[in-house]
């Protein structure tokens, strides 16, 4: 028997193997994956993974599974995954903003599902994932389901039914640092600068800003302010892009997400 068994291996699945196979304790042989995509199951099987080119035969031979499809892809599949679903077998989902009383409607009362939004940065083992459970799993079955996460990165629960409220502060972000980064190069260049010499220090500096905010005891409050000397060149370019509205434009960021994650849950 298989330990977990992927249906589907999109960008994000990609994305957490990779992170998680820079660990020496995880073992692909273990590993299961379901993909219409003959290329992508070859290319899994090269690197020892198990391979599967239908659902139930993955789902009969798996422990747990992983559903890694999009919102409307679920809904195509639902119905093939409830006819080989194993009552009370734990399945973690990665489905952007489907939450819980989807799966009990169509798998059963006594499904047992761990809703996950994950980001890209698993793929270099420094994933953020925020977990949801629905009321059949212990905490035995939460830490058993999501041992491959902590593999690549760190797992934090939310309450039942906030999926769609966290995705800007993990699933959205990396989109929001890169555009940032991008703009950063930009800049560089106008100013004379070399590009990769600018983005490597931008990209330290966010890196070691945020071990600053995970690590510090210090309040954000304070390591803000403490940045933000009277007269001072960082300040003064705060103050600035405050008045042409920033605060606002990132608010808009974290509204539109919500937003239209609850929207992609609703297809």
């Amino acid at each position: 028997m298989l330990r977990y068994g992927f249906i589907a291996a999109g960008n994000i699945i990609r994305a957490m193997h990779r992170g998680a196979e820079l660990k020496e304790e995880y073992k692909p042989s273990e590993i299961g994956v379901y993909d219409i995509n003959e290329a992508v199951r070859k290319d899994y099987a090269f690197k020892g993974y198990a391979t599967f080119d239908n659902m139930k035969e993955l789902v009969d031979n798996s422990e747990m599974l992983v559903l890694g499809v999009t919102p409307k892809v679920a809904g195509f599949i639902i119905d093939e995954l409830k006819a080989c679903y194993r009552p009370g077998q734990l399945m973690l989902t990665v489905v952007t903003g489907v939450e819980q009383p989807w799966y009990t409607e169509h798998l059963g009362k006594d499904c047992k599902v761990v809703i996950c939004m994950p980001n890209m940065s698993s793929q270099v083992g420094e994933g953020a994932f925020a977990v949801s459970r629905n009321e059949n799993c212990t905490d035995e079955d939460v830490e058993k389901v999501t041992a491959i996460l902590r593999l690549c990165g760190i797992v934090e629960e939310i309450p039942d039914g906030k999926m769609a409220e966290i995705l800007p502060f993990n699933g959205s972000t990396p989109g929001f640092i890169y555009h940032i980064a991008n703009l950063m190069v930009k800049e560089a260049g106008k100013l004379g600068l070399d590009s990769d010499s600018a983005i490597r220090l931008f990209a330290q500096t966010v890196k070691g800003s945020a071990e600053m905010i995970l690590s510090s005891d210090i309040s954000l409050k304070d390591l803000e302010a403490a940045l933000r000397l009277p007269g001072g060149a960082t300040v003064t370019a705060l103050e600035k892009i405050e008045s042409m509205g920033f605060d606002a434009i990132f608010k808009e960021f974290v509204k539109v997400s919500v937003d239209h994650c609850k929207k992609l849950g609703n297809q």
